[in-house]
């Protein structure tokens, strides 16, 4: 299924480049990175917002739930594939509430939930059951 995209999202443009500044410290191992670029492509060709802004707010989501659950991502791999599921979307819906907070118009909201949707799904098919 090709996701379609969305044009009529807009964003603050302060909150984009604040993302697109945390996002140039970060570190992480090579299969974390596919992986976190597997989810940044996939919503790249569905929202219009620049690469890099997406990979800070992606970023930001981890190091919160990093910090909430005090542990970090290398511990998933070694959990079952029904924890990791649970905390992908965890982490997806912190993304979503960070974009929330930058877009111009709060009312598309229903918008990214169906975006962050087909990402959990994505999730769910491709690396889930690993």
């Amino acid at each position: 299924m090709k996701p379609e995209r969305i044009n009529e999202l807009v964003f603050k443009p302060k909150g984009i480049k604040d993302a697109e500044e945390y996002f140039r410290n970060v570190h992480m191992t090579q299969e974390q990175h596919k992986i976190f670029l597997d989810f940044v492509n996939l919503f790249l060709k569905q929202i219009p917002i620049n690469e890099m802004a997406v990979k800070g707010i992606g970023w930001r989501a981890v190091s919160e739930w990093q910090l909430k659950h005090k542990r970090d991502l290398l511990g998933l791999e070694s959990e079952a594939p029904e924890e990791r599921l649970k905390s992908i979307e965890e982490i997806l819906n912190i993304v979503k509430r960070f974009l929330i907070e930058i877009l111009e118009n709060p009312d598309q909201k229903s918008i990214l939930d169906n975006v962050i949707k087909g990402l959990i799904e994505f999730y769910k098919k491709d690396y889930a059951f690993r």
